[in-house]
């Protein structure tokens, strides 16, 4: 989580880090509220769906499953507030990392397999 939000790259956070840290700790845990309709604790992948298309994350139905099966360990088919967080986290740095090869914002990037294997690297590392 530090490593998501440390923009100095010094494996610690400042106040400010920790003050946007602990904004994204707070929206993703409203956001977790609002959509678990039946209260169960859980997120069904439905419910996961409409809370990232909220959050501005439109993910086609494969690269959904895929997501919610990396960061569903106990294959419950649904997540967890702990898990939904680690999926966030991922989101938010996947969109980052994603952005820092896509500066006009087609929504497309051409990478080679250095450039791949940097941005796996951010974006895996953690989760």
């Amino acid at each position: 989580m530090v490593r998501a939000f440390d923009t100095s790259n010094a494996r610690s956070l400042g106040y400010e880090e920790f003050q946007r840290l602990h904004i994204f700790l707070v929206n993703v845990q409203n956001s977790f509220q609002t959509f678990d309709r039946d209260r169960s604790g859980k997120l069904t992948p439905d419910e996961v769906t409409n809370a990232l298309r909220q959050a501005g994350f439109n993910l086609d139905p494969p690269a959904m499953m895929a997501m919610i099966g990396k960061f569903d360990p106990d294959n419950s088919g649904s997540l967890s507030l702990d898990e939904y967080i680690r999926a966030c986290l991922f989101l938010q740095t996947a969109a980052r990392t994603f952005g820092a090869f896509d500066p006009q914002r087609t929504g497309q990037i051409h990478l080679s397999f250095n450039q791949f294997v940097y941005a796996a690297s951010h974006v895996g590392a953690g989760f």
